[in-house]
């Protein structure tokens, strides 16, 4: 009950008190403070992008080949038990430790690729035959050894592939670590200026052309160190002939490397940077054929017929040439013949120059044939485990090529100079290395190999054989005819 009811039921009220002051008004009723609606949490918030929904992967679709490293990545191996055929030009006891090799990396990948290699012919012109008639009949191996040149000419015609997207790829690739213990050089030469940049080729070996001398010899003629100036060395060479005992101060062998090697050594090149045109028509050619005329017109050179075979190797080892220009992957072949020879001292060094060293980078890459996607994949993860460090040590160890890997140096070197047979060579191999900021190549376009046929028989042989011959014309019709070869053999786009 309220407090009114219950004084209303008890008497009458008592007058009430006047009032001593107006009834205050009813207090107004506080108002509800205002306040702003909270700015919405999106405001707030508005550094951040409302989530989306994850949007499912595409899946990825490989051609053949595949152009993208992503191509390469959803090519799934499992289960496919892919074989790789290895062509190469090798002795057969280079095949038996390939085949070792291969057979470890069958034994090894995860993949279930089983490999194999086959000897396809005793020289890269044997191979480059063969390989030719096999893309024409349509049956390719998986891979191949190919000199860059060649490789343009196959993938002229379609038949091997740009390596770079497996190269690239983030599943079967090759880490950042593993490109930077490459040397660079070498994987520079296998990028062809004929298709854009393409990747022909992956190296797993390397040589340069080096100028063999027998130290003894030169000592005696006065000489204490090997000429460094063409000037030098054309004065050594030409002391040291004697036709009439058959000694001569150089073997002229009939390869157009030996060529290309003394143009770079005078500052020219055989084909220009960008690949469009010959340049050997340069004062450094006219150069270069004025002095293999001047020899042989002065009897300070001897002609080594194509047929007889190591033929310069074998008269440096008689001690009847004072020197040669020749690979440096025959420097095995050099101390074994020497040392069965007149067993003399010997030694390497980079061609004479005229004041900017240059050398001539040698060496077949491997190719790989458009087969199908899991095969291409399958024979990169082949090329890819012969350049690892182990494989490329063992095969440099080996067959005296330049192992492919920066790691790999120091256990080539030492092996080397703990074998007894390398004598001063194991030093001689070791100074290569520093001569690897000079490497220069020839021409990595389709159409070289008529080209070689041309600088070797209208160049330098007639320079050779016809002492009346001008140097310059030599030159200037050899270019024009290899530019028209040149253009015989572009890509057709």
């Amino acid at each position: 009950m309220s407090v009114g009811l219950l004084l209303a039921a008890c008497g009458p009220a008592a007058q009430p008190a006047a009032p001593t002051a107006a009834p205050a008004k009813p207090a107004e009723a506080a108002k509800p403070a205002e306040s702003k609606p909270a700015a919405p949490a999106a405001q707030a918030a508005a550094t951040t992008a409302p989530a989306k929904p994850a949007e499912a992967a595409k899946p990825v679709t490989v051609s053949n080949p595949p152009t993208s490293p992503e191509m390469v990545d959803a090519i799934d191996l499992t289960g496919k038990n892919v074989e790789v055929v290895y062509w190469h030009n090798r002795p057969q006891k280079d095949q038996e430790m390939l085949t070792t090799l291969l057979d470890e990396f069958s034994k090894s990948n995860p993949y279930g690729i089983k490999a194999r290699a086959e000897i396809a012919g005793a020289s890269y012109p044997d191979v480059y035959n063969k390989v030719s008639a096999a893309i024409q009949a349509g049956q390719p191996p998986e891979i191949s050894v190919a000199y860059q040149n060649q490789a343009a000419f196959y993938r002229a015609q379609n038949a091997i592939i740009d390596i770079n997207p497996f190269l690239k790829s983030k599943k079967y690739g090759l880490s950042d670590e593993d490109m930077k213990d490459y040397f660079q050089t070498f994987l520079d030469s296998d990028l062809n200026p004929q298709f854009q940049g393409e990747r022909l080729g992956f190296p797993t070996q390397r040589s340069i052309e080096v100028m063999y001398y027998n130290a003894d010899w030169l000592k005696q003629l006065g000489y204490n160190e090997a000429p460094k100036d063409w000037k030098t060395w054309e004065e050594a060479a030409c002391k040291a002939s004697d036709p009439a005992a058959n000694k001569y101060g150089w073997a002229f062998r009939h390869d157009a490397s030996n060529f290309a090697s003394q143009v770079f050594s005078r500052g020219g090149r055989i084909l220009a940077p960008d690949g469009a045109s010959y340049v050997f028509n340069s004062e450094a050619g006219v150069e270069t054929t004025a002095m293999i005329q001047r020899m042989f017109k002065n009897k300070c050179a001897v002609e080594i017929p194509t047929s007889e075979r190591n033929g310069e190797q074998n008269r440096f080892a008689a001690g009847q040439v004072l020197f040669t220009f020749a690979s440096s992957s025959g420097l095995p072949f050099y101390q074994e013949a020497v040392s069965k020879g007149s067993n003399f001292k010997w030694d390497i060094n980079m061609l004479p120059n005229n004041g900017k060293p240059a050398v001539n980078l040698y060496g077949a890459s491997v190719s790989i044939y458009k087969t199908t996607p899991e095969k291409e994949l399958a024979a990169w993860l082949v090329i890819k485990f012969l350049g690892e460090k182990a494989q490329t040590t063992k095969w440099a160890v080996n067959t005296g090529y330049l192992p492919v890997r920066q790691s790999a140096k120091a256990d080539v070197l030492n092996t080397y100079k703990a074998d007894p047979k390398w004598g001063a060579a194991a030093d001689s191999y070791a100074r290569m290395f520093d001569w690897f900021q000079y490497a220069m190549v020839e021409s990595p376009v389709a159409g070289y190999d008529p080209v070689r046929d041309l600088i070797d028989k209208e160049v330098a042989t007639k320079a050779a054989t016809d002492a009346n011959a001008d140097p310059k014309k030599l030159v200037e019709d050899a270019t024009t005819k290899a530019n028209a070869i040149l253009k015989e053999n572009a890509p057709k786009r």
